[in-house]
């Protein structure tokens, strides 16, 4: 997944950040739970199995990488 949002033409990069055990038994909603905007473009927060990863994706064009993430059904 950071592959293909990495690949997408409107992000320059993405950096990933702190990454956090994941407690309790509860599914996540989404694979991308929190998506924020930061002065740099975005700070998206990704459920893995057991994990729970912080990243920084690196863009001049926020709306761009959001709607496509929404549209591979990272989001939601």
């Amino acid at each position: 997944m950071l592959d293909r949002l990495a690949d997408h033409p409107s992000v320059h990069r993405v950096a990933t950040g702190r990454v956090t055990p994941r407690m309790g038994a509860g599914r996540p909603v989404a694979l991308i739970s929190k998506v924020r905007p930061v002065a740099s473009g975005l700070s998206i927060t990704i459920n893995v199995d057991g994990a729970i990863i912080d990243a920084y994706v690196i863009t001049d064009q926020p709306a761009e990488v959001v709607a496509f993430m929404d549209e591979q059904g990272w989001t939601r």
